[in-house]
């Protein structure tokens, strides 16, 4: 039976400039090559510094153009860098969608309240059945510490198939993987990844979130750029600002240098 369905300084703050490294050319087309560290302020430089949200321009188009059967990566290096991506890639289909957030950093409650924070209205949403917050044990490894690959790809495509019956214009998912590392399910994790593909077959867009602290921690390195060239959107965000690439083309000095670590 499937489940359930469904750091570092990053060197801005609050108010000032943030170093990003610009990986989007002209007419929307992106560059796959690293340019010049560019400087560009945060996009809430007016709102009160305990909400303001630091993702960079380019991540935030990037997130609102996401087309269904985007399967995107994010690799970060704080708490706050995870969220402000992850969070915004659910707020661009708030008010049309229907929206996941799979939990394993952090509780399902935590994750609410700092939603909240950040702007998403949580309870009008879930009362609407639009908005589910899920514990990763309801939706990755089971209460008998099996990963039912086929099981979890078949429910998220269920909800992506049935948002469209029900009239939603997309289903948007955002997860945090880091319980495949704590519960040692990394080969899993890898066949998971692979077995979803650059492309979801079904109408949803999801965004895979890994901690580079957690997996430098548990000697997982090796496993980074298999995992970035499962998907087809990479995001990195980390001490040299942030970095949008596709993967077919990605080198692990490009990660190296945005991240700040050795592959």
């Amino acid at each position: 039976m499937p489940h359930k369905t469904l750091g570092v300084d990053s060197g801005g703050r609050p108010g000032q400039a943030r170093p990003i490294v610009a990986a989007c050319a002209k007419d929307g087309k992106q560059d796959r090559r690293f340019t010049k560290l560019k400087y560009l302020k945060p996009l809430n430089a007016n709102r009160d510094q305990a909400t303001i949200r630091m993702v960079s321009p380019e991540i935030a188009h990037a997130l609102s153009a996401m087309q269904p059967g985007t399967h995107g990566v994010l690799i970060y290096d704080s708490p706050e860098n995870k969220r402000d991506v992850l969070f915004r890639h659910l707020s661009c289909g708030e008010h049309d969608s229907k929206l996941v957030y799979v939990c394993s950093e952090e509780k399902p409650e935590q994750i609410r309240d700092e939603m909240e924070t950040f702007g998403i209205d949580v309870s009008g949403l879930g009362g609407k059945e639009r908005l589910t917050v899920a514990n990763y044990d309801e939706v990755y490894i089971g209460k008998d510490g099996r990963v039912d690959i086929p099981g979890i790809i078949d429910g998220f495509a269920k909800q992506a198939w049935g948002c469209q019956e029900r009239g939603f214009r997309s289903f948007r998912a955002s997860a945090e993987m880091s319980c495949f590392f704590r519960h040692g399910k990394v080969v899993e994790l890898v066949e998971y990844e692979k077995a979803l593909g650059k492309k979801f077959y079904f109408p949803g867009m999801g965004m895979c979130a890994y901690n580079v602290v957690e997996m430098q921690s548990a000697g997982c390195m090796d496993i980074l750029m298999p995992l970035l060239r499962a998907h087809g959107l990479v995001i990195l965000t980390g001490p040299k600002g942030d970095v949008i690439l596709q993967s077919e083309r990605i080198r692990p000095r490009q990660v190296e240098q945005a991240m700040q670590i050795r592959i």
